[in-house]
This record gives structure tokens, C-alpha cells and sequence, in this order.
């Protein structure tokens, strides 16, 4: 089959775990032999973006294939890679795309909460059209979705097909917006083996895209009670500037830079918090840290339970109730 993903966010380098599980499915696809694309767009619009990530590119070894003053294209791991630099022009370039690859399957998902792209999507005459569903902040219904709205809760009953990460974000769909949903591991790992990594003596307690809704109250309060105990920040997509000036304040809490590199995170780990206070819809760090060796413990809230496949480190929070 052609499946064309269209990807509101930097499909490669990327550090969101719903971005790295959206490209592991495409390339674990183009393994089995399907003819995969991806169309996406810059990580920002700040002046500089497309030559630094040609850049990253060029670093990495990826060979690229075009890079014009609109889009840069490349391949990786067998599929190809579509990257839009103006992002208001993605809808426009995907019903482009859609004419001249003709795909068999469109999938869109979560990273477009605006849901442009599967508007878009949903005009092509002969595409099927499926949704990946990675969170509920970003459904437009239920208790917790953070801009509800009722024109694209009928925007997503036209798809052909909705897939939830976890049983719980399939449950929620089926309760809340009244969709037939399905629950299959669309969050691939990577091929191990994995290294063991955990040792009692490394050096931080960690926690990765410190923000509010990820519990960032939870980690300050206990560096704050744990002055003895070295922890490490690793700010990504959620961590604005009060978070990190609150996170420098503190002299025993080390910022890390962001990395896909998840080895060397972990490498580096003692214990990982995933203290999140919103309903997490499956997070992928959690097996990937156990999978290592590395212990987590986090909120007992949304899909967390399921990604920690029957471990008993699950703690009560106060989840958030609204946006």
C-alpha cells in the first residue's frame, strides 16, 4: 500500500514521544514493504529554523534529497520525508501531495489539534482516512480535552478509521464522542536488544518535559524536601520560561539538554518521575526506561497504569479537572 502520514510537527529530529512513535510506525510499515511518506513541517518559524535542521540533518549522516526555499525532502529508514517551511502552507501542500502520491491510506493524528489536516485529508476521493489518537488533551470533547468543540467532534466521526494508543484513550473516545474506536500498539520501541543502564549509584533522579501539566509542582516539592539528592530537568515542548527559572533556582536540580538519545538519558538515571497531573494517554518513556533497567515511578492517572505493565509504582495525584 502508499500511506502518506500527515504530521503537523517536525517528523525527524524530534523528542516527543508521540513524534517518535508516529515516525517508529511509519518506518516499522516501510519495513513490511509499504511505500511510506511523510509530510510535515519545521519544528518553528524562527529565522534560521530550515538551515538548522539541515544541519542536524548533515550531522545525523541522512542524505538530503532536495532542499528548495519551500519544503526539503530526505529519506529515512525507507521512507520518504516531505518537510513544509512555511507551516500555514501544510494543508495546502498535503492536497498536493494526496494528488500526485495517490496514497491507499492517509493518517493523520493528535500533533494537529486544530485538525486541518485531516479536513484536508478527508476531501481526497478515494484515500482511507485514519486518526491516530496519542492524547485527549487535543480530542475536541470529554473531561479532558482542553477546547471542545463540536465541528470537529464531526470532523473526526467522517474518518474512515480512529486507533487510540492505549485502551484507555480508545475507551474515551467511545464514551465521550461517541466514536467506534480500536486499541492497537501504535507506540512502537525501537528493536532492542536494550542495555542495561540502571545502577543505584547514577546520578540523577530524572524527569523529562518539566511543565505543569507533567507535574512540574511535584518534582520542584521534591527537590526542594530532597537537598542531598541530585535531580536532572530535561525541559522539551511543555517547559516555558517560569518553569525553567524555577528549575535553575533550585542548586541540586541540573538541566539537561533535550536528546532523542534516550541511552545516554538513562545512562545517566537513578530513578525517572513521570509525575504527570493531566491523563496521560500511554508514556512512551516509561517502558522504554524499564525496558533499560531504570525504574519509574509515576501518576496513577489515564494511560500511565497501562504503560507501566503491572508494576507497582503508581502514585496518587490531584489531576488537573480543567483548561
Amino acid at each position: 500500500m502508499r500511506i502518506l502520514l500527515a504530521h503537523n510537527k517536525l517528523y525527524y529530529p524530534a523528542y516527543g514521544g508521540g513524534d517518535k512513535s508516529n515516525r517508529l510506525l511509519m518506518e516499522a510499515l516501510a519495513a513490511r514493504g509499504h511505500q511510506c511518506r511523510v509530510l510535515c513541517r519545521l519544528g518553528s518559524s524562527e529565522p534560521g529554523e530550515r538551515e538548522r535542521l539541515l544541519t542536524e540533518l548533515n550531522s545525523r549522516g541522512v542524505a538530503v534529497l532536495d532542499a528548495g526555499s519551500e519544503t526539503v525532502r530526505f529519506f529515512l529508514n525507507g521512507v520518504e520525508v516531505l518537510v513544509v517551511i512555511q507551516p500555514r502552507m501544510l494543508p495546502l501542500r498535503l492536497s498536493s501531495e494526496i494528488a500526485a502520491f495517490d496514497p491507499d491510506v492517509v493518517l493523520t493524528s493528535t500533533d494537529d489539534p486544530a485538525l486541518l489536516l485531516l479536513e484536508t485529508a478527508l476531501k481526497s476521493s478515494r484515500a482511507h482516512v485514519v486518526y491516530l489518537a496519542r492524547t485527549t488533551l487535543d480530542l475536541p470533547f470529554g473531561p479532558d480535552c482542553a477546547f471542545p468543540s463540536a465541528a470537529k467532534t464531526d470532523l473526526l466521526r467522517q474518518a474512515d478509521g480512529i486507533v487510540g494508543v492505549s485502551r484507555y484513550v480508545a475507551n474515551y473516545l467511545s464514551r465521550w464522542g461517541g466514536l467506534d474506536a480500536v486499541h492497537v500498539p501504535i507506540s512502537l520501541l525501537e528493536p532492542g536488544p536494550y542495555p542495561e543502564l540502571g545502577r543505584f549509584d547514577n546520578e540523577f533522579v530524572t524527569m523529562v518535559n518539566p511543565c505543569a501539566v507533567k507535574g512540574i509542582a511535584i518534582f520542584l516539592a521534591l527537590a526542594d524536601a530532597m537537598p542531598q539528592v541530585r535531580f536532572a530537568a530535561v525541559p522539551t515542548w511543555g517547559t516555558n520560561q517560569e518553569d525553567a527559572a524555577a528549575l535553575r533556582a533550585r542548586p541540586n536540580v541540573e538541566l539537561l539538554p533535550p536528546t532523542d538519545n534516550v541511552d545516554a538519558l538513562f545512562a545517566r538515571t537513578r530513578v525517572l518521575l513521570v509525575p504527570s497531573l493531566w491523563a496521560e494517554a500511554r508514556s512512551r518513556i516509561i517502558p522504554e526506561a524499564m525496558l533499560r533497567g531504570v525504574p519509574v515511578l509515576a501518576s496513577n492517572i489515564g494511560g500511565i497504569p497501562e504503560a507501566m505493565l503491572g508494576v507497582d509504582y503508581l502514585l496518587p495525584v490531584r489531576p488537573i479537572e480543567r483548561y
